[in-house]
């Protein structure tokens, strides 16, 4: 099974045991047990569990450490219900903080996301992105800055995206971005990554603001999509609710927030598994007070919300970027 994938499974059992997960990023976290105390863990991640000598080596770390893998091992189970680390495990699921056994579960199909998963072309879905986006032709130098990859890798994706794209002296364009809008929507899978739930009072738009300017003020690189950036590129409805891409788990409780359920949230944070998502909101031209995901990404967490105008509210969005009002 892929390390990303365990990873993101892992993140969910968190949610589920009710450990918050309050800071760091995707190698080391700062977790809020239910009773309120805090621990700070280094993340090691393995799709199989480590050998005795391995997890021998780990417990003579100073640091604490949360182990992430797929199955338990007795001498792993038992150096976790000791408390000498962290665990978790995937099949079955797992979580052991403390030494306590937080969430335990032994059926196979409590995995709480499908099983695996390929590695996902990021740069590939950036580039279409990138040139759906650009205002004429760019080099493959040029390409590779606007994305954040290398130069050999953007000439090996674009081998595969001739159906999307053209090259003449000037550079490489795309030659009918309305296709690659509708094949992202139906092939991109947004942004995916590790999320955090929150609620507050305020109007969507104030969660957002409030969101942001914390952020960023802590270096978390905030940037807004889903139903609040939808609104900025392509006013149709009023948001309820804001969704934020972080390069760090933020504690927002300070910010004037509180924690809250999937189902109850109003501001959803998301430590993004893409990593291209900062590079291609260097693209958008609108002007804003808070800094925005790129509309193709937008334009996918619109789609992927429930709300009953989605379909709707994209459209709006989709025919935005088209136009080039969007961009």
């Amino acid at each position: 099974m892929e390390q990303q994938t365990i990873l993101s499974q892992a993140m969910l059992l968190l949610q589920q045991a009710e450990v918050r997960i309050s800071g760091g990023n995707l190698e080391a976290l700062s977790l809020t047990l239910p009773d309120r105390s805090t621990r700070e863990v280094k993340v090691q991640v393995a799709d199989t569990p480590p050998t005795p000598s391995k997890l021998d080596a780990i417990l003579k770390r100073k640091v604490r450490t949360l182990i992430v893998t797929s199955h338990p091992t007795p001498a792993l189970s038992q150096a976790a219900s000791q408390d000498k680390v962290d665990l978790i495990t995937v099949d079955p699921a797992s979580v052991t903080i403390g030494g306590v056994q937080r969430l335990q579960s032994s059926k196979e199909t409590d995995s709480p996301t499908e099983k695996t998963r390929g590695r996902a072309p990021w740069g590939r879905w950036a580039i279409l992105r990138a040139l759906a986006l650009a205002d004429g032709p760019w080099t493959q130098q040029e390409l590779a800055g606007a994305v954040g990859i290398s130069q050999p890798a953007v000439n090996k994706h674009l081998k595969l995206l001739t159906p999307f794209v053209e090259h003449d002296q000037s550079g490489w364009k795309a030659h009918d971005v309305s296709a690659i809008v509708s094949w992202l929507t139906q092939n991109y899978p947004g942004p995916r990554g590790v999320s955090s739930y929150w609620y507050s009072l305020k109007s969507p738009t104030e969660q957002a603001e409030k969101a942001a300017a914390f952020a960023k003020e802590i270096g978390a690189s905030p940037l807004i999509s889903g139903d609040a950036a939808a609104d900025i590129y392509a006013p149709w409805r009023l948001p309820d609710s804001v969704l934020v891409y972080l390069r760090e788990a933020v504690d927002f409780t300070d910010a004037g927030f509180s924690p809250a359920s999937k189902e109850e949230a109003t501001l959803i944070t998301t430590v993004p598994e893409d990593p291209t998502l900062w590079a291609t909101a260097l693209l958008v031209h609108v002007s804003a007070s808070i800094p925005l995901a790129d509309p193709l990404v937008t334009l996918q967490d619109v789609l992927a919300d429930d709300a009953v105008d989605s379909d709707e509210a994209a459209e709006h969005l989709r025919e935005a970027i088209l136009a080039g009002t969007a961009r």
